[in-house]
């Protein structure tokens, strides 16, 4: 049985079946990583950000993706990375111990994760520009290390 239905805005079902498939494979594959994201999800589709998430109180989820048709042929669609980010904005907003921001998102998304899913460089922490740039599996790596090891550092009683 699969916890979260996932459905499409009317704009969003203009985007092709398999390109619409390749987001949901993405999306499920990383919903294992946020129990805390329960309700059904609707995906709409936005060119002002790369992806941006909301929840209203009754629990109803939008996540809207920047998923756009390339000049040259083929589709943009968002990274393993924005969407691990959105989700995990999602978390926060169904947990307390999560604290918020965009900061504090960048690390929690990392620390969860496995690097397979950092595939781009996080937005909101520093990250050298040559780093950024030409982002690799050895970053996504340790990235995921060190977010890990910063979340242990902070917990209470860890010296």
């Amino acid at each position: 049985m699969t916890r979260n239905r996932i459905s499409w805005t009317r704009t969003a079902l203009k985007v092709p079946e398999d390109v619409r498939g390749q987001v949901e494979r993405t999306i499920r594959s990383l919903l294992r990583y946020y129990p805390e994201v329960t309700g059904d999800i609707r995906i709409g589709r936005t060119r002002s950000l790369d992806g941006a998430a909301f929840q209203s109180d009754d629990g109803r989820i939008k996540l809207m993706l920047d998923i756009r048709r390339r000049k040259g042929g083929g589709w943009r669609l968002p990274t393993g990375w924005t969407l691990a980010h959105e989700l995990m904005h999602l978390a926060q907003f169904n947990s307390s111990g999560i604290p918020g921001g965009e900061r504090a998102t960048d690390v929690h998304a990392l620390a969860r994760v496995p690097p397979r899913f950092i595939d781009d460089s996080p937005s909101y922490l520093v990250v050298p520009p040559s780093r950024r740039r030409r982002w690799s599996a050895d970053d996504a790596r340790l990235a995921h290390g060190l977010a890990k090891r910063a979340l242990v550092l902070r917990e209470p009683g860890v010296s």
